[in-house]
């Protein structure tokens, strides 16, 4: 047994322990209350069922296990994610699971970010120090930017992914059988998403090397990782294929870290925000800039201060995790100027798979455990009497940086979706029966992103729709296409320009929004008239206030 996993001398006592897991809860129940205010919903006796939906975020409140939930069909961009919700989705609601995993994952990560603060702190577990060390190690966990940013941008698995880091770290670290099953669930959870398995990853990977066996650990986390990623890298090389993942060059530069005002694009990541998107940052950020944006730099030049004493006097504990920090900030920034994004680029079109770095602001999260550790040496350190104001101010700088944190993720709130997507999904449903085939099933107006109420989503019915309903894969960043299956883009074009080519290239069925064949079609197809004159053509199956089912002839 090492150091690291002796029990402290004197044990934390009941009612320090008792006030760290009710700050933990605390923390987890405000900024995710949206994710809490769903499964009061579902709890609520009579309650009509409630989705997540905001942006990437598409949880409805039934999912269908599709070629697209599978990976049968085209690139698996959200799997397993969407396979485990639509396996579960007969007897747990998608969004049930979803709140459930959220919840559960921001008490853990609150909860190790305390436990990796205390590991590196040198402090017994009952000390002040650590007590303000774990408290503040778990708030910056949960309340930051990043976390309201990929929330606000529908990137809930890779919030969770993110959030977990922390307690990926502490268990790498040790050396007990029991954190290594701990580690390897997390792993498991992190696995959701692709992104995800890699920020596990690398932390456990880094973390490792400041454990008592590290060539170990870093085989058994390599190992595990090749054995998670399974689910989307075979549906990827066997359905679609390594070339399929090739991805446009002009996604470099679009998806490329954005500067904030006052702070630029360095100060932003060091403050873990800069997401590509501006409609996506928290209003209360925006609202309160370069005041929140520059609290977050000071919070990161504090911690950089204190790393450099600490190393100076050769105190600093999981220095490696202290360097994939300063990796997560830098790495990012160089990619978002000229000479980054033009090799960017050329990695995106040449090498496949490099599109799962084409977002690389979403990896800045990599800096929270570092982050994590030196906060938590650098109250240890202080003298008794000043750690509770240092703690104080760091909670303060933490708090300004997103000051409104709850009431900017009320967006996220969970819905009631139209009833009659449920109806459109029983149709296909029907038709598949009375065929016995599986249905390949066109949407129309072009594009996967709908407004749904006042906020822009992708699709629901890709997730809702039986058999193999076609993701066209492209999307609109700035007024500019990106990406895209060219198939259903050519026969996209062609029904667009009224040309009848969807039973040579085998479509099934057509979905059509009653507004798609009106006049342009509001999601970058241009004018769609001939549709009209292709439809007249086929069978209306079925109809709705807002929907129309077309079966193509054969």
């Amino acid at each position: 047994m090492t150091p690291q996993d002796q029990s402290p001398p004197h044990p934390m006592t009941r009612h320090r322990r008792l006030l760290l897991h009710l700050w933990c809860i605390v923390l987890t129940g405000v900024v995710f209350w949206p994710f809490l205010a769903t499964l009061v919903s579902y709890a609520a006796p009579g309650s009509d069922p409630v989705s997540l939906i905001l942006r990437d975020m598409v949880v409805p409140h039934s999912m269908a296990l599709n070629d697209l939930a599978t990976g049968r069909d085209g690139l698996p961009r959200a799997i397993p994610q969407d396979t485990v919700l639509a396996w579960l989705s007969p007897v747990i609601p998608p969004p049930v699971t979803v709140s459930i995993l959220m919840l559960v994952a921001g008490y853990i990560g609150a909860l190790g970010a305390a436990a990796l603060a205390r590991q590196v702190g040198g402090d017994r577990a009952g000390s002040p120090a650590s007590t303000l060390a774990g408290s503040v190690a778990a708030t910056v966990t949960l309340w930051n930017p990043f976390v309201a940013e990929r929330l606000l941008q529908g990137h809930w698995s890779v919030v969770l992914a993110g959030i977990l880091l922390p307690a990926v770290a502490v268990c790498a670290m040790r050396r007990s059988r029991a954190s290594l099953v701990a580690l390897v669930a997390l792993l498991a959870l992190c696995a959701l998403t692709p992104t995800g398995l890699i920020l596990a990853t690398v932390t456990a990977v880094m973390a490792a090397f400041a454990s008592p066996a590290p060539a170990r650990r870093v085989v058994t986390v390599l190992a595990t990782a090749v054995v998670f990623s399974l689910p989307w890298v075979v549906p990827t090389l066997v359905t679609a294929g390594a070339d399929a993942t090739r991805t446009d060059a002009a996604g470099a530069a679009l998806f490329a870290a954005r500067a904030e005002p006052g702070v630029g694009t360095l100060g932003a990541l060091a403050g873990l925000g800069g997401i590509w998107n501006a409609d996506a940052v928290p209003a209360s950020r925006d609202a309160l800039a370069p005041v929140s944006t520059g609290a977050g730099v000071v919070l990161a030049v504090a911690v950089v201060v204190a790393a450099v004493l600490l190393m100076r006097r050769r105190r600093l504990r999981g220095a490696p995790l202290v360097w994939l920090a300063l990796a997560a900030v830098v790495v990012p920034a160089l990619m978002s100027t000229g000479p980054g994004i033009a090799g960017t680029g050329w990695f995106l079109e040449h090498v496949p798979g490099a599109g799962l770095v084409r977002d690389a602001q979403k990896f800045v999260v990599l800096a929270l455990p570092g982050l994590v550790v030196v906060l938590g040496q650098g109250l240890a350190r202080l003298p008794r009497g000043r750690q509770s104001g240092a703690a104080a101010v760091l909670l303060v700088l933490v708090w300004v940086s997103v000051p409104a944190l709850p009431r900017d993720v009320a967006d996220i709130a969970p819905v009631e979706l139209d009833s009659t997507y449920d109806e459109l999904a029983e149709q296909v449903a029907a038709w598949q029966d009375d065929h016995g085939a599986t249905a390949r099933t066109l949407l129309w107006p072009p594009g996967n992103y709908r407004m749904i109420g006042d906020h822009p989503a992708l699709d629901p019915s890709l997730k809702m729709l039986p058999g193999r309903p076609l993701d066209p894969g492209y999307l609109i960043v700035d007024g500019a296409l990106v990406d895209g299956n060219p198939e259903i883009l050519a026969v996209l074009t062609e029904l667009a320009g009224g040309e009848d080519t969807l039973e040579d290239r085998g479509i099934d069925l057509v979905v059509v929004e009653d507004a798609g064949v009106d006049g342009d079609d509001g999601n970058g197809g241009g004018d769609s008239r001939g549709v009209a004159d292709v439809l007249n053509e086929h069978v209306e199956l079925w109809s709705s206030g807002r929907w129309s089912l077309y079966a193509v002839d054969r």
